[in-house]
């Protein structure tokens, strides 16, 4: 079945495959199903129903147009965005971005910005920033989906594009507290930030497709707002992460932005939405559990570096990082991972490639427990980046043999793997897929023959880090006595 990736109904000689290679009346079949053939023409028959996308496509680069039925093979969500909002791919053909990196700060630049009128209707801004949001998601997704971008590239681009998105909503929401309640000062009169800090994979620099952002959202100094209506710093600051949430959770006719979870912060669900610099300082050491100790370690500013220096430095790296540790350490870490074996048993999690046996998070496991029992003592191993703290495992020979290695492998294909389940419908989807056509999709996407091939790739992988845990666990063993 030959693809018509043009808009035209065009000649034999210009209709493409599946790779990019023509194909013409009687030449060789496209390497995937008729059933799979017949969704990718149905996706290209729908962008090519709006006369803007298909005038994109039309001029566009022919890497673009190569890679349209490899990218609509693998994402419902990038082929449905595209035909929904044709603006939005043609202005993605248009500006080159899909052909080209980004930096960090491109994204920063790229969010909305902020109203002129700060009377405009917040439907407006929200609106804004989810087709935004789209924007950025179709061309990470059609970067990595084409072999653009290697798996350090879209992470750091997914990284970017949630920090930038925080900093918009914030900006916003501020600047509609401040015209009402005033500016949060202290009681010296210095202006007060909220201090929002990244969690978990966002804190790593390493955030997956459709993923939750993990935050906790603290302040420096008490005092009160400078308006009219003056309130305290306190109920200003958790207004405002309040309204933080609403802008980019809330659903609307245009999706959403972010899933926010601010569970990681003190007392959790009990626990003040916000803190100060005080309070927190106070709660580490005091109330502060060694799972805590744990999730700390991916603690990273996503604003106002400059003021979370001052709280890192206070409280979060001498909470986290010990010169000397007790061997009450260890056990609270072999507990963790008793504690996960137990789960992967009872919810039958074998089909889980985050939660299941020798899945991310048992990979987590090990470099973070490596990193809280080592990190005392060596400072390269003080970094959010699981993928830089494993480099550094095996700079330092910390695990045996070529343990880091396999480890970094793992790792490599099982968030490859992550971000193609969840690309293909933008779902938070972690198990591997049971029906025939979603296997056919995700074993192309992953560049494997089929899906056997899948599958044994990712048994090999879970299969080498079960061991590295036990191996982990001794070497922490060995770093408290």
């Amino acid at each position: 079945m030959a693809l018509v990736v043009t808009g035209e109904r065009s000649p034999p000689s210009q209709t493409r495959d599946f790779t990019g290679t023509p194909v013409t009346r009687g030449g060789r079949e496209p390497p995937f199903s008729a059933e799979l053939a017949a969704v990718v023409a149905g996706s290209l028959e729908a962008l090519n129903a709006s006369d803007v996308a298909r005038e994109a496509l039309g001029g566009a680069p022919l890497t673009v147009r190569d890679s349209i039925a490899a990218v609509f093979s693998a994402s419902d969500f990038v082929a449905q965005s595209c035909a929904r909002d044709p603006q939005v791919f043609a202005g993605l053909i248009e500006s080159g971005d899909l052909e080209r990196r980004l930096a960090a700060e491109d994204f920063a630049a790229r969010a909305p910005a902020l109203p002129a009128d700060p009377a405009a209707p917040e439907a407006s801004f929200l609106a804004e920033l989810r087709r935004w949001r789209r924007r950025e998601l179709v061309r990470i997704a059609w970067r990595d989906l084409a072999g653009w971008a290697d798996l350090t590239e879209t992470l750091g681009d997914l990284t970017a594009f949630a920090d930038a998105a925080i900093a918009a909503a914030l900006g916003y929401a501020r600047r509609a507290l401040v015209t009402r309640y005033g500016e949060p000062r202290s009681a010296g009169g210095e202006a007060q930030p909220l201090v929002v800090i990244g969690m978990g994979k966002l804190g790593g620099g390493e955030l997956n497709f459709s993923s939750d952002v993990d935050l906790v959202l603290l302040f420096p100094e008490h005092g009160e707002t400078d308006g009219a209506r003056s309130i305290a710093n306190e109920e200003f600051f958790t207004r405002l992460g309040q309204a933080l949430v609403r802008l980019l959770e809330t659903p609307t006719p245009e999706g959403f932005v972010l899933r926010v979870d601010l569970r990681l912060r003190p007392f959790g669900d009990s626990g003040p939405l916000v803190s100060s610099f005080a309070s927190f300082e106070d709660y580490l050491p005091r109330h502060g559990r060694d799972w805590e100790r744990y999730a700390y370690v991916k603690a990273r500013p996503v604003t106002s570096a400059e003021r979370y220096g001052d709280i890192d430095a206070a409280a979060i790296r001498p909470f986290v990082y010990r010169r000397y540790l007790d061997y009450g350490v260890f056990e609270s870490l072999r507990d963790m991972k008793a504690l996960m074996e137990r789960e992967m048993q009872r919810r039958e999690l074998a089909d889980h490639i985050k939660l299941g046996p020798g899945g991310i998070r048992e990979i987590e496991f090990i470099v973070q427990a490596l990193q809280i029992t080592r990190g005392g003592r060596d400072r390269r191993l003080q970094t959010p980046s699981l993928l830089a703290a494993l480099a550094r495992i095996g700079e330092t020979r910390l695990l045996p043999g070529q343990a880091a290695e396999e480890l970094g492998a793992a790792y490599t294909f099982l968030r490859r793997l992550e971000n193609r389940l969840q690309m293909l419908a933008d779902a938070q989807v972690h198990r591997v897929p049971a029906e025939a056509l979603s296997r056919e999709r995700i074993a192309l996407a992953m560049g494997s023959r089929d899906w056997p091939a899948v599958l044994a790739e990712l048994d090999e992988h879970r299969g080498r880090v079960t061991p590295a845990a036990r191996a982990a666990l001794l070497v922490a063993g060995e770093q408290t006595r």
